[in-house]
């Protein structure tokens, strides 16, 4: 059978209603093993040793605060410009846009995007989607950029713990030639850019430099949150964790991959020079502050939606039919 037959059939088979139902039921399934892996690591590490190394300084709190809301904040700006819309009105969607992409599925959070932006924008249904469309690419593409940015630079600076495990697979040739593959890309992407963007050549540059800026925002933020509370640990160790945690939440269309990362990390603790039960400590409230987050967010900004929805709807005034009929006069 060929394959695009193939592909084709799979995708007629997950929109029926027992194909939905295999998905919901593979997504709970999916995270319930992750969970049980986690819980299956922690309770080796030892659950005393792990509540003893919860971080207790403040400022991992107000670091992890800064890094929840970068993504919305900088999608919040992008937007504004290319919509011409309000800062403070479209941020706390982006909010919502980044809980569901995070624990429901993935680009969810666009689709809810532009039917948003339908009901509360005056642009046009195109316009909405093809710079939904954009800006995803570029965060992708941006995503790829600086996360072969930070796993070059992680092996050839000797700061990556798998590096031995990597054997000839950290050879600098490969590094090398997967750099030459996308610049490769890169220069496709530039060369058919009026075929892939809708945006000019100008506004897809400075919205693919804010996301490489974002990314190695978000990345220097992280190794400070996790530096504020052990200190003496080697840069190594949080490069190492650093890259495991970025390549695995880049898989797309899975739900809960910050998880999946914890678990990789907790997978790999007795190849990490410093304390198993700080680090677990430290990933784990990261995990939970997070879960926290966003049932609390989603909640609130979505009774201010409605809120502001309501308050916004214009009384409608009553029939002529129902308006008492005037008396008639001799």
């Amino acid at each position: 059978m060929p394959l695009k037959t193939l592909i084709q059939q799979v995708q007629w088979g997950l929109q029926k209603p027992l194909g939905q139902q295999l998905q919901r039921y593979g997504r709970v399934l999916f995270v319930a093993g992750i969970v049980g892996w986690l819980l299956y690591r922690l309770t080796q590490i030892g659950w005393r040793e792990v509540y003893e190394g919860l971080p207790r300084t403040p400022w991992f709190y107000v670091l992890w605060l800064g890094l929840y809301l970068l993504l919305p904040a900088t999608e919040a700006f992008i937007y504004r410009a290319l919509w011409k819309i309000r800062w403070r009105r479209v941020f706390p969607v982006l909010v919502r846009k980044r809980v569901l992409n995070t624990d429901v599925l993935g680009y969810s959070g666009e689709v809810y995007l532009y039917l948003w932006a339908r009901r509360c924008t005056d642009r046009s249904d195109g316009h909405l989607l093809r710079t939904i469309k954009d800006n995803t690419i570029l965060s992708s593409v941006a995503s790829t950029v600086a996360v072969v940015l930070l796993v070059a630079g992680a092996v050839l600076g000797g700061q990556f713990a798998l590096v031995d495990l990597l054997g000839e697979s950290a050879d600098p040739v490969y590094i090398a030639a997967g750099g030459v593959a996308l610049g490769v890309l890169g220069m496709l992407a530039v060369r058919f850019r009026k075929a892939i963007f809708y945006v000019s050549g100008r506004t897809a540059a400075v919205l693919l430099g804010v996301h490489v800026l974002r990314f190695f925002a978000m990345y220097a933020l992280q190794v400070l949150q996790w530096w504020v509370v052990l200190p003496e640990a080697p840069l190594r160790v949080w490069a190492t964790i650093l890259v495991v945690g970025t390549v695995t939440n880049r898989i797309p269309f899975l739900p809960a991959t910050d998880l999946l990362a914890l678990g990789a990390v907790l997978g790999m603790t007795h190849l990490l020079e410093a304390s198993a039960a700080v680090l677990a400590g430290m990933l784990v409230v990261r995990s939970v502050l997070d879960r926290v987050a966003n049932a609390v967010l989603f909640v609130l900004t979505g009774w201010l939606e409605r809120r502001r929805f309501i308050v916004s709807t214009p009384s409608v005034a009553p029939m002529e039919a129902e308006r008492p009929l005037p008396t008639p006069t001799e």
